[in-house]
């Protein structure tokens, strides 16, 4: 056929194809590769009507068992020295859906014959083999498995693009099992390719980090192990160059993972999994140890989220070789910018790390009380934080509590706020373990400092005492009520702003102390007139510790009805203060009386009713949207149409049915807001 021209060929068609037909599906290997070349050689002069007349009966023989073996290499023969011509012809045939096994036994067999004559087909072969990954029948799955392994790996540098965007494509498929399949094949192609990958990297990351909080728990798992691969197969200098999009890839993940959820907090499954932050961990810590001054920062605050989003068991083994790099690096000559984002993350470990901290306890103070000294605010701040839910931890707190008061003598403005939040935070989270020597030493202290000239210091002297003034000694609280009694009728305003300041922070962490006080009555005769001072500070904070007395009453003594009267009118009266601030107050503290009791403030309606009417149309919105919520509350609304109808004696029927559509609990940070900076 070599030596004979194009016309004599043509002639013999008739003979030649049967006979190269048959030698194609011939039992002898040796005969079906002779046939190979001659259809080769057929196709130079005889074109498509070669292909035409022997790949059908080769595609059919495929289907026959006892010839589908041999019509198998022969198409492979054919394949292998026609790749181009012939794959258009085949491929279409053996991608039906659903593939049966021998199919994707071919696709895998031709694959492999075809090489890189695949890349232009990847969207013909891919979606068949991934479909067919998911079978229920277990040879089908395994052989399109390896079909398609063989497939990622035959192509090369031209046919990259194409094959991930077919395998992005599956990812983002509404199948969970094409997801599942997709980011397998996406784990194997990085882990057994020999082509240079680093460049499709970052895209497929981010994409996989996405999958973590797929709703298929089987796809997260795979999607996790395929993103061990792609990681591990990026050379360890690039990766801090992945912090920013991780970080971003990790917050649309946690977005989707709370739109699933109602409240609570907010996981990625992923990384609830054993060994869970594993993939992600070198990039945070190569940024870390080796980044520039904002790489730094950038993987700190990145550690800190991704701490945020993993469970507590999941964390247990990471806590050790994440904590160790941060507390080297806080010790070290870095912008504030750094130090602070570290002090933040450290702080989140605290809180979900627990006691696997226990090996750096000693470290992590000694760190936090050096930050204290900081010259930047923020830094001083996150450090006061950090060591308060650090002393939760501790057994020994008495040392820690000595230093700080110590510090405290010395030091004088930032420094010194920055050590009084640090020492209500240790108050606040370990108080009972203070021993009484030590806890004498706050009193005193604090005790001069509730009347300073500087406002940051006497708020948080005022909150330390009310929160230290569960574990006193009744003789030294009877001193400290007595001191609080006169300091009310002080000259110096701030003196009588400090005494209503820890009156307020008592109410809040020990409030029978003051109920049950000799100096009780006049303790609020004193808070009540506390409510026409000239400064607003004080009339504010008065209303406020006003509001928590009879939110206190009303919940342990609910039936003394004159005595909530009392108070209550005190603070129905704060309604009509000049300062819209003091009216919010007022509304926020008979909203948690009316969420906490609804009968007792039911049955003083005709007291409360009209001032809260007024504040409805309060020309101060903050007022208004607060009067609103409070509203809601006082006249319970969303408890039947009685209601709505009771409360048109003192507000229009068009806004006692608006009000009444507002959800009800869309507003539980009650305090929290105030109490977070003033206790």
């Amino acid at each position: 056929m070599g030596s004979a021209g194009k016309s004599q060929l043509l002639s013999f068609m008739d003979e030649l194809i049967p006979t190269i037909r048959t030698a194609l599906c011939d039992n002898m290997p040796e005969v079906r590769e002779s046939a190979g070349l001659a259809f080769s050689t057929l196709y130079k002069s005889a074109g498509l009507q070669a292909i035409d007349e022997i790949v059908p009966t080769l595609l059919h023989a495929l289907e026959d068992d006892q010839t589908s073996d041999t019509a198998l290499d022969g198409l492979k023969q054919i394949l292998s020295v026609r790749t181009t011509a012939v794959l258009p012809h085949i491929l279409p045939k053996l991608v039906h859906l659903p593939l049966s096994a021998f199919n994707a036994h071919a696709l895998g067999a031709l694959a492999e014959v075809a090489g890189s004559g695949l890349n232009f087909h990847l969207g013909t072969i891919l979606p068949a083999l991934l479909s067919a990954m998911g079978s229920e029948e277990k040879d089908v799955q395994n052989l399109a498995k390896e079909a398609a392994e063989t497939v990622t790996l035959v192509i090369d540098e031209e046919g990259v693009e194409s094959l991930i965007s077919e395998l992005l494509k599956g990812v983002g498929d509404s199948q969970a099992s094409i997801r599942r399949s997709s980011s397998y094949l996406i784990g194997y192609f990085f882990k057994n390719s020999k082509l240079y990958l680093v460049d499709e990297a970052p895209n497929i990351i981010s994409t996989l980090i996405i999958l973590l909080s797929d709703s298929d728990p089987s796809t997260v798992v795979v999607a996790w192990e395929a993103l061990s691969r792609v990681i591990s197969s990026v050379p360890k200098e690039v990766l801090p160059s992945y912090v920013k999009l991780v970080r971003d890839a990790v917050s649309t993940s946690r977005d989707r993972e709370r739109r699933k959820k109602k409240g609570g907090p907010i996981l990625i499954p992923g990384f609830c999994l054993p060994k869970a932050l594993q993939p992600l961990l070198p990039i945070f810590l190569q940024g870390l140890i080796s980044g520039s001054a904002e790489l730094r920062e950038q993987a700190a605050l990145g550690l800190g989220e991704l701490i945020e989003v993993t469970s507590e068991q999941a964390l247990k083994e990471f806590v050790i070789p994440i904590t160790g790099p941060l507390i080297r690096i806080i010790g070290d000559r870095f912008p504030w910018q750094v130090k602070s984002a570290i002090l933040s993350t450290l702080s989140i470990m605290i809180r979900k790390g627990g006691m696997a901290l226990k090996p750096f306890l000693p470290q992590l103070q000694t760190t936090f009380v050096k930050c204290l000294q900081d010259s930047t605010r923020t830094v001083r701040s996150s450090a006061a934080l950090a060591l308060g839910k650090l002393s939760a931890l501790s057994t020994r707190v008495d040392p820690l509590v000595g230093d700080l008061l110590s510090s405290l003598q010395t030091s004088e403005g930032g420094v010194r706020e920055a050590i009084l939040t640090a020492l209500k935070g240790v108050i606040k989270h370990a108080g009972k373990s203070v021993g009484s020597a030590v806890r004498s030493r706050v009193f005193i202290l604090l005790r001069d400092l509730i009347h300073n000239d500087d406002d940051q210091v006497r708020i948080s002297a005022a909150s330390i005492l009310g929160i230290i003034s569960q574990y006193m000694e009744d003789a030294q609280l009877t001193d400290l009520l007595q001191e609080l009694s006169s300091l009310l009728s002080s000259p110096s305003w701030s003196a009588r702003h400090g005494s209503v300041l820890t009156i307020k922070s008592m109410l809040r962490h020990n409030p029978t102390a003051i109920c049950l006080s000799p100096f009780f009555q006049s303790i609020v005769d004193d808070l009540k007139e506390t409510l026409k001072d000239e400064k607003f500070p004080l009339r504010e904070t008065s209303t406020k510790a006003l509001g928590r007395l009879v939110l206190h009453q009303i919940q342990h003594e609910p039936s003394s009805s004159t005595a909530h009267l009392d108070i209550l009118s005190s603070v129905v009266s704060a309604l009509h203060d000049d300062s819209s601030e003091v009216r919010r107050r007022a509304l926020s503290a008979l909203k948690a009386v009316a969420k906490a009791n609804p009968s007792t403030i039911l049955a003083h309606i005709s007291v409360i009713g009209p001032s809260l009417a007024e504040c409805l149309k309060d020309g101060s919105t903050p007022v208004r949207l607060a009067a609103e919520r409070c509203a809601l509350h006082v006249f319970q609304l969303t408890k039947g149409t009685e209601n709505v109808q009771g409360a048109q004696k003192f507000i229009t029927g068009l806004d006692a049915r608006r009000l009444s559509k507002y959800p009800e609990l869309s507003d539980d940070s009650e305090d929290s807001e105030d109490d977070s900076a003033s206790g």
